[in-house]
């Protein structure tokens, strides 16, 4: 009998997904958020865990546990251009957890919930052996403002907010016990796209999108299969974060391209958008401060290229996956 380990998160989810009842008005399982009908709008709900051996390298501190925990949530808003009402937060904490640990996990979350406009409305504390941490986000969107995975066509440009490899560079840093604040913040303190969500989804440009926790390459295999199209990325438009250089990879003996590529964490939102709209796009990110970077287009082949100095290869699918094999 195979094991979650041989078959990966989203071969699990696929499992779930067909047991599952479902419901003509609501948009459930494969999207970045579930979507409820409530009349004009949808309300938004997402979860998601963030576990010792999987999420929380030994360099990150209690506050920034529960600063990651709301943040990740509110990311998935974001893709769906939501608007938070609330976060509930369940901490799952060994009984040897001391109590200042208890409060700036407490402080972090509340710290990141609140730069983003919502608060900590409830949630639940139980014993458990290792820290777990889950946190449930809500929100609301107007239907004609919602942002969903499926809906790209050929033809249309992908792009990407922000810049790529932030949190594999902080990863990097770390590994080498480098007490380099500034660049580890993008591993350990992701800044949820609530903004660029917003701004994109009232401009109805937009054709899909999620977010990026799990890697350029994964998500883009994720749309792939959910739209049945392809991708062509140029390799030299990726916009690599600040600190992914040469430098980098001659200290690090690491591609940065690799890290933009493949690494995850970066909570960026890759969105698809028709040819004729995307210039006017960018233009009204732009007028706010946010970049908005052009990395392809969307093919009929159902394949996804890599074009590098007019070399076209494969992409492979490298982008994390829970039930492999990943630990910090």
């Amino acid at each position: 009998m195979k094991q979650l380990k041989n078959i990966g998160e989203r071969a699990a989810i696929r499992h779930i997904e067909k047991i599952l009842k479902k419901t003509k008005n609501n948009r459930g399982i494969g999207d970045d958020c579930a979507a409820i009908d409530i009349g004009n709008d949808y309300l938004l709900v997402t979860t998601d865990m963030m576990s010792q051996q999987t999420h929380i390298p030994p360099q990150m501190t209690p506050f920034q546990m529960g600063w990651f925990l709301v943040a990740i949530n509110l990311s998935d808003l974001a893709a769906k251009g939501g608007t938070p009402l609330g976060v509930v937060c369940s901490f799952g904490l060994p009984q040897t957890t001391s109590e200042q640990f208890l409060i700036k996990l407490t402080q972090g979350a509340n710290a990141c919930a609140v730069q983003y406009g919502t608060t900590i409305v409830g949630g639940d504390t139980k014993e458990t052996t290792e820290i777990t941490l889950c946190g449930t986000a809500f929100g609301t969107v107007k239907k004609n403002e919602f942002m969903p995975r499926n809906g790209s066509r050929p033809g249309d440009v992908l792009a990407v907010t922000g810049s790529l490899g932030k949190a594999g560079l902080g990863y990097h840093v770390l590994k080498k016990n480098h007490a380099e604040k500034k660049l580890s913040k993008g591993l350990l303190e992701p800044q949820p796209q609530l903004t660029e969500g917003h701004l994109l989804a009232k401009l109805h440009t937009v054709t899909s999108s999620m977010d990026l926790s799990d890697g350029l390459s994964a998500s883009l295999y994720q749309l792939q299969e959910l739209n049945t199209i392809g991708f062509e990325i140029e390799k030299n438009t990726l916009p690599l974060a600040t600190g992914l250089n040469q430098h980098f990879k001659n200290s690090y003996g690491v591609d940065p391209y690799s890290l933009a590529l493949h690494f995850g964490g970066d909570y960026e939102l890759l969105v698809t958008i028709r040819p004729k709209q995307f210039p006017k796009t960018k233009k009204a990110l732009e007028n706010h401060g946010i970049k908005l970077t052009a990395i392809g287009v969307v093919t009929e082949n159902k394949k996804i290229f890599l074009i590098d100095n007019g070399k076209k290869k494969l992409l492979p699918n490298k982008g994390y996956e829970h039930f492999r094999t990943h630990r910090f």
